[in-house]
């Protein structure tokens, strides 16, 4: 919400929940209830809508796979579905992810024009979800576009994610715990870009894209998981022994790197964060987050 008030945009905010101490930009919504959706719309009037609203932890569509498909693809169905009837000219940017194309090996970076390979259950409810913003756009001539964000990392994620977890772990061996940290395959190699450059392209293309495009967001750098522990390392200036925990290891992948023309010959968006920046930024959100005196 700020990047887009940030743009000169009024911005109200809806999750399942509205936050602590409650807002009048903010309201709640359940996008697994269609009556919910057409409330808000109602009561809105948007001129556009970012349709962030999922489960975004890819474990999770193993353990709970009818939840994430409930969330994720069914909806993404209820919010266009709601736009179709209620809102039908609104802009929508529905966020995807770059899991829809899967992790197998490809010779050159792959363009949005690449077929559909996801290999969990996350990325298929991702892909459907995609593809139904597509055909949306298409057969109901919605003004309907796709984001494909590949790993973001910054201030503000949760520590289910890698570079938040590695923080606070670092934080902890700062301020006195044993300099021991628990590590899943530091191998691995992703593509990460700053939470806050994705989230310029979000308001970007909700002001320039094109409708039934869908849109790569990545830093068209593929490092290995290690980066961002040294990265971290060095900015809390630790130097722990590391321990891999079998139950935080996930065997090697040949990831496809993305092709980000599209997005930048469009909107005229590229990265602009640098790496070091990011880690930065992630450790002091997580010490600002830490208790006092821990």
């Amino acid at each position: 919400m700020a990047a887009l008030r940030a743009a000169g945009h009024e911005a109200v905010g809806s999750d399942v929940g509205s936050p602590a101490g409650g807002t009048s930009t903010y309201l709640p919504l359940d996008v697994r209830d269609p009556d919910s959706i057409a409330s808000v719309l109602a009561e809105v009037a948007p001129d556009a809508i970012l349709h962030l609203g999922g489960i975004a932890f890819v474990p999770l569509g193993w353990t709970q796979p009818q939840r994430v498909f409930h969330v994720n693809t069914i909806g993404t169905l209820n919010v266009l579905d709601a736009v179709r009837q209620h809102r039908p000219a609104a802009r929508v940017l529905v966020v995807t992810s770059a899991e829809v194309y899967g992790s197998h090996p490809a010779p050159r970076p792959l363009t949005e024009d690449a077929p559909y390979r996801p290999d969990n259950i996350y990325g298929v409810a991702k892909a459907a979800a995609d593809h139904a913003a597509l055909l949306y756009a298409a057969h109901h001539r919605l003004d309907v576009m796709v984001a494909r964000p590949s790993n973001h990392i910054g201030p503000g994620q949760s520590k289910e994610f890698v570079s938040s977890a590695f923080a606070g772990q670092l934080a902890a061996i700062a301020a006195g715990a044993a300099p021991r940290m628990s590590v899943g395959n530091l191998d691995q190699r992703r593509d990460f870009t700053d939470v806050r450059d994705v989230v310029r392209a979000y308001a970007l293309l909700l002001e320039r894209g094109r409708a039934g495009c869908a849109y790569n967001i990545a830093s068209g750098h593929m490092i290995p998981v290690r980066d961002l522990l040294d990265g971290l390392c060095d900015v809390a200036q630790v130097r722990p022994q590391i321990e891999v925990d079998p139950r935080l290891f996930r065997p090697n992948e040949d990831r496809p790197s993305y092709d980000t023309t599209r997005i930048r010959d469009h909107i005229g968006w590229q990265p602009e964060i640098p790496l070091r920046q990011t880690l930065e930024a992630v450790y002091a959100d997580v010490l600002s987050h830490r208790p006092a005196g821990d």
